[in-house]
């Protein structure tokens, strides 16, 4: 990778340039086309040499491979999708089909005071989620994931939104608890 003679440089007494050599940037690509493609059998990638033409055959089996990989993903995603729209729909009509909110709003034998600490319990929840994604991860750019498991010499362990991250993360998961004890 490194270039025994250092190209066009001048004497290091006469520019103040250093005399070892440097890296060159094609060897060092070419270096890691090769270690990319002579890996494929622990990665399973295929790789491209840098040799290889467009249209030889191991370039048509690397880019073939990619577009088979992207239209996978992008199946998955729709699959996803029709899947989420399918359980609110399944959501939706045992609802409906269950007169579940007319037994819990004029039923007798519901027990008024768990269930309103248990509704109380998950608003505390949605709130919560509520800040953490859309005004820390939103409004104020904060990724307030790394910010709660930062630890130790990382940056983001001295972040000012640690503290108020960890108090809403705490007060979720007690409201968690008070709403599975309640329900």
């Amino acid at each position: 990778l490194l270039s025994e003679t250092a190209g066009a440089e001048a004497p290091a007494e006469a520019s103040g340039i250093r005399e070892r050599p440097v890296p060159r940037g094609r060897a060092v690509a070419e270096s890691i086309l090769n270690a990319l493609a002579e890996s494929e059998h622990i990665t399973g990638v295929p790789g491209v040499k840098p040799g290889d033409v467009e249209g030889s055959a191991e370039w048509n089996r690397a880019e073939s491979y990619w577009k088979e990989r992207y239209v996978r993903s992008r199946k998955q995603v729709i699959k996803n999708k029709v899947e989420a729209v399918c359980w609110l729909v399944a959501g939706f009509a045992v609802l409906n089909g269950t007169d579940f909110v007319r037994v819990i709003i004029t039923d007798e034998r519901v027990n008024r005071f768990f269930l309103n600490i248990g509704l109380i319990a998950t608003l505390t929840i949605l709130v919560v989620i509520l800040y953490l994604i859309f005004w820390l991860a939103i409004v104020h750019h904060v990724d307030w994931e790394r910010v709660y498991k930062a630890s130790g010499k990382d940056v983001l362990a001295s972040s000012p939104h640690k503290p108020v991250v960890r108090v809403a993360i705490g007060t979720a998961s007690g409201a968690l608890a008070a709403s599975i004890l309640c329900y």
